[in-house]
């Protein structure tokens, strides 16, 4: 297996290919929502759309811990060795819902358990792929992860066709948790090849079919001592994790703290999930059609920024976590304490301007520019979460800290500010929470270095 981890940046035309296959797996999905609407109707498109909107929380839970828990500590001194960890956490996030569909289905179950099931598998399908392409992308293999998508993408398309030919709800969920599936084996195997293959040279540069063509910086093989002491100057099998070195001086990361980071990390994105279902549940309480529907837009556009933004700080972080990793944590506290600060100093007078235009009654077209600040406030956290996170264990804390604390803040806000003024609330409970988490983390990371 190749133990060298690349921690450079991505260079720009690899990260336009990695864009389009993921916005091509994004726009198949949204379009194909509207297509089986269109073929089925109402009520067979309910049966579609309840497992799926029901389980969309499940990807996250799957794929966001271990995939920036993989690109954060396989990028550091002793790291390379947590590939098979972070593939078996993945892999048994996808393998729990399949064998309760595939008993289901034994079990002759009726449609609607068995919907909920492959749903389920659809949902882990996608969330163990987003962890295995990461771990091409950290072998030197970007385009893999535009490949991956681009194949599920095709999958929604031959869904649809599925159900111009006939199929209905439970067919179309079942291919589609078949095309997870068929995906990750494939990913699968290629990682496996990988393990097999010779270990990469230090400063040597991948060879072909190792991502030659889109990394050609010298991998990294990280030769500097750990900061907690040495080991012994041999090179370790990178599969194995028995606290022998994997270098000279550098000791292998003991997997719990692998285990540790893909639970703390996976944290924010959850309960950002959870906040926004928290604010559909109060317009829902509230029973205006108009307002859900305007608050369901203005979601899936900060939804399509904050993917597509979070995706680039995906791509950047194995050199993030490299560069602090190095630089020691008071350094990543001091860039986010900054980035805190000015994130706040914009964020909290917006807010108050915003506050202040609806009190004096500016209309309903003051959820506008709300949203638009609410963007900017969790990009700019997200960067300083990022910071935070690969800076070590105590910024990972105060990170998911932080979210469980946001997702309070959101949701109450959001409970007693829609009533009120319907979908302007929602956003409103979504500029709080970004606010709380800025000022949360502003605080711990300042106390920190001042200490």
């Amino acid at each position: 297996m190749r133990t060298a981890v690349p921690a450079a940046l991505p260079r720009p035309r690899v990260v336009v290919v990695l864009l389009a296959g993921r916005g091509a797996y994004r726009l198949a999905v949204y379009a194909a929502g509207l297509a089986l609407l269109a073929v089925w109707g109402p009520d067979e498109f309910a049966a579609y759309a309840g497992p799926v909107g029901a389980l969309a929380w499940y990807t996250v839970a799957v794929s966001s811990g271990p995939e920036k828990a993989a690109l954060t500590l396989i990028a550091r001194p002793g790291g390379a060795h947590l590939h098979r960890l972070v593939r078996a956490i993945a892999v048994t996030g996808l393998a729990v819902p399949l064998a309760g569909w595939l008993l289901l289905v034994v079990a002759g179950a009726g449609d609607t358990a068995v919907r909920y099931a492959a749903a389920a598998s659809a949902a882990g399908g996608i969330g163990c792929a987003t962890v295995l392409v990461a771990l091409y992308r950290l072998r030197g293999a970007p385009l893999v992860d535009g490949a991956a998508y681009l194949a599920v993408a095709v999958a929604y398309a031959v869904a649809v066709a599925l159900a111009l030919a006939g199929a209905g709800a439970t067919q179309v969920l079942a291919t589609l948790a078949a095309a997870g599936i068929a995906v990750n084996i494939a990913l699968l195997v290629g990682l496996a090849r990988g393990d097999r293959s010779p270990p990469v040279p230090p400063g040597a540069t991948p060879g072909p079919g190792t991502g030659a063509d889109t990394a050609r910086e010298p991998a990294m093989q990280h030769l500097d001592p750990a900061p907690h002491g040495g080991g012994t100057a041999r090179r370790a099998d990178p599969a194995a994790d028995h606290g022998r070195a994997v270098g000279p001086d550098v000791p292998a990361l003991p997997r719990r703290d692998a285990l540790r980071a893909a639970a703390l990390l996976g944290v924010a994105e959850l309960l950002g999930t959870a906040g926004a279902s928290a604010l559909y549940a109060a317009l829902a309480a509230l029973g205006d059609a108009a307002e859900i529907s305007l608050f369901y837009v203005l979601a899936v556009v900060t939804s399509v920024v904050s993917t597509g933004w979070g995706y680039l700080l995906r791509l950047v972080q194995p050199a993030v976590a490299d560069r602090y990793g190095r630089a020691g944590e008071p350094a990543g506290w001091r860039a986010a304490r900054r980035t805190l600060g000015a994130t706040i100093a914009f964020g909290l007078p917006a807010a108050v301007a915003l506050t202040a235009a609806a009190t004096a009654g500016a209309g309903p077209g003051l959820v506008y520019p709300a949203i638009g600040v609410e963007i900017l406030l969790f990009g700019a956290n997200a960067v300083s979460a990022l910071l935070l996170e690969v800076s070590g264990a105590r910024g990972r804390r105060w990170s998911a800290q932080a979210a469980v604390v946001q997702f309070a803040v959101v949701a109450g806000t959001g409970w007693l500010l829609v009533p009120v003024t319907g979908a302007l609330g929602g956003v409103a409970a979504l500029v709080a929470g970004e606010l709380v988490r800025a000022a949360l983390l502003r605080f711990a990371a300042g106390r920190a270095v001042r200490r």
